[in-house]
């Protein structure tokens, strides 16, 4: 099932799936989401937010998620290429397409794979831990936990969907999906939607047959606990993150001057 395995990335880590990266705390790894979004923010030189991409790349090299993730950045970097194409077209002016576009597309691809890095080197488990942890509102984190567990079973659902339809002899390639949009939304976004929904319920009597109380007094087998690693790890990367900011605002100075 094509569908299944794009997102099957998503699914709860695997014993073998076992990386410097996976091993760091789940709310070290939210303070590198936050701080790096908020740096590519910042940064203005297309030179130091590639760099910063980089940088996340290295780490989804270290936590062996980069061909799993390589199928997501593709997909951005493509519409990003389509984005500066098209409006090349229409402006009849490529230069301005390019510098009006690649940082942009720079920040986003910093935020993407940021995002991504977290996603495939967090389970769910340790995700809902983490967020007990930092007393996050117990109806959140459990909404936010379970929609991150449930990613790789809509997928799944998606696949069965189009299994069902190609039985009935409709095979929807894309350009079918390009050419007739119809035939996509009727015959799989009705269906996902409606099979969606009732998912959600039988979470609910699921949850409530249990006595689920919204995590008051849950306890947990293992406990998180920062350590010597994840105070590196952040030391490090802030430290990054200064001198890479320092650098862009030096050459901003410089440029001015």
């Amino acid at each position: 099932m094509i569908i299944e395995s794009f997102f099957s990335p998503f699914t709860a880590q695997n014993p073998e799936e076992d990386s410097m990266v996976h091993r760091l705390d789940p709310r070290t790894k939210m303070g590198l989401l936050l701080g790096v979004t908020l740096l590519s923010v910042y940064l203005d030189n297309i030179i130091f937010l590639l760099t910063l991409e980089m940088v996340l790349i290295v780490l989804t090299v270290i936590s062996r998620t980069f061909r799993s993730m390589m199928r997501f950045l593709l997909l951005f970097f493509t519409f990003g290429i389509i984005s500066v194409v098209v409006l090349a077209l229409i402006t009849d002016n490529l230069n301005y397409s390019l510098v009006s576009f690649s940082p942009f597309f720079a920040r986003f691809g910093v935020m993407i794979t940021a995002g991504l890095l977290f996603a495939f080197t967090t389970s769910p488990n340790n995700l809902a831990r983490a967020l007990e942890k930092m007393r996050f509102p117990a109806p959140l984190s459990f909404t936010l936990t379970i929609t991150l567990r449930y990613i790789p079973t809509l997928a799944r659902e998606a696949g069965a969907i189009m299994n069902a339809l190609k039985l009935r002899g409709i095979n929807l390639s894309l350009w079918d999906i390009i050419r007739k949009p119809s035939y996509f939304y009727r015959g799989m976004i009705i269906p996902l939607l409606i099979r969606t929904l009732k998912l959600s319920d039988e979470i609910a009597i699921a949850a409530e047959s249990r006595g689920f109380n919204g995590g008051k007094g849950r306890s947990s087998l293992n406990t998180l606990k920062i350590g010597v690693n994840d105070l590196f790890f952040a030391v490090f990367m802030v430290m990054s993150g200064f001198i890479l900011l320092f650098m862009d605002k030096a050459s901003l100075l410089k440029i001015g001057g």
